[in-house]
């Protein structure tokens, strides 16, 4: 059976652009706190750094080496930047109990090292356990803000005034 299809109800359909599936509110793992807005002088592991740091304090996370080099591992292989501009940096990891993430809106773009012809502007970063029960919600998570994060919300949250504002965006869009 293919991750996107329920057992009882056969395939779900995909969600409108710009919205997440019912039942996983990406906003809800986001707060202020979570949400930077790196300078334009900074590269992507050098935001996937302070992203690292500021999910790990958050969650309660005491390795953020680890999560770092979990990150980066997965970010060596097939590359998580999408052609909306968002980069979609995420992990499984053992120890944690429940999804913690963060974002970056970057005022100007930066590439990714592995595929230089697509800007990342917006990165959403997250950590799910590595539990076979907590595998659905990654890919329902995976989902959610692939399907979120389109290019007229990436262009209003590049516009944002600050991390409350970008917030504020990913509130009013998931409704």
């Amino acid at each position: 059976m293919a991750w996107f299809q329920k057992k009882e109800s056969g395939p779900v359909a995909p969600p409108k652009s710009g919205s997440a599936p019912k039942g996983v509110k990406v906003s809800s793992l986001l707060s202020e706190d979570v949400v930077l807005m790196p300078s334009s002088d900074v590269d992507k592991a050098g935001v996937l750094k302070a992203l690292v740091s500021v999910v790990a304090r958050k969650s309660g996370f005491a390795d953020e080496a680890s999560l770092l080099d979990k990150v980066l591992e997965r970010e060596q292989g097939i590359s998580t930047t999408l052609d909306t501009g968002l980069s979609l940096p995420h992990a499984r990891v053992d120890g944690l109990d429940k999804v913690a993430a963060g974002m970056a809106v970057l005022k100007t773009p930066l590439l990714d090292p592995k595929q230089p012809d697509l800007p990342i502007r917006v990165l959403f970063l997250f950590f799910s356990p590595n539990k076979p029960a907590a595998f659905p919600l990654h890919l329902q998570l995976l989902r959610a803000v692939s399907s979120l994060f389109q290019g007229p919300l990436i262009d209003r949250l590049t516009a944002a005034a600050g991390p409350a504002a970008a917030l504020e965006l990913v509130r009013s869009i998931e409704g």
